[in-house]
């Protein structure tokens, strides 16, 4: 037995908020090449006499999906930060889990729907990118029992605080 018996689930909570993180990090850096793949698809691809990007539709999506991207960065930053000062950062990895999976699941779903036949081809990284990081949104915790948890949170400090307040 490795560790104090019972203290199992106690042991497995340390390791929680940087295995998220890391699942953010590798699949924000899945999506971020899933982007410059369909950038340069509907830069080179043309459609009614002009490359796809400049149609509103597709420019708008790419253009999404780089807000989305970057918030996703920032919002990895910013749990990081809080592991780094030596928090436990279970809160923060929580918002971190929904915020970037749901974010990168648009992403790549945006990157597919650009690149049209051709991003559910084998042809492409993106059909795969697509895939992954469908499942991304369930390991780890699916984004529901986060939202549970982080709302179970709101209402403990919210009765907190106005019982003591």
């Amino acid at each position: 037995m490795l560790g104090e018996s019972g203290a199992g689930f106690k042991y497995a909570q340390v390791r929680l908020a940087p295995a998220r993180l890391t699942h953010c990090m590798r699949w924000l850096g899945a999506c971020l090449r899933a982007q410059e793949v369909a950038s340069e698809y509907a830069v080179k691809r043309h459609a009614f006499g002009k490359p796809l990007i400049e149609h509103e539709g597709v420019g708008f999506m790419l253009a999404e999906n780089s807000i989305d991207l970057k918030q996703s960065e920032l919002m990895i930053d910013w749990c990081a930060d809080v592991l780094d000062s030596g928090a436990h950062a279970t809160l923060e990895s929580s918002m971190a889990k929904v915020a970037v999976s749901e974010a990168l699941f648009r992403v790549a779903d945006r990157c597919v729907q650009v690149m049209g036949g051709t991003g559910v081809s084998a042809d492409t990284i993106v059909e795969q990118v697509f895939r992954e990081v469908r499942a991304f949104r369930i390991y780890d915790g699916p984004t529901e029992v986060h939202k549970w948890s982080l709302a179970k949170r709101i209402q403990s400090e919210t009765l907190r605080r106005t019982t003591t307040g």
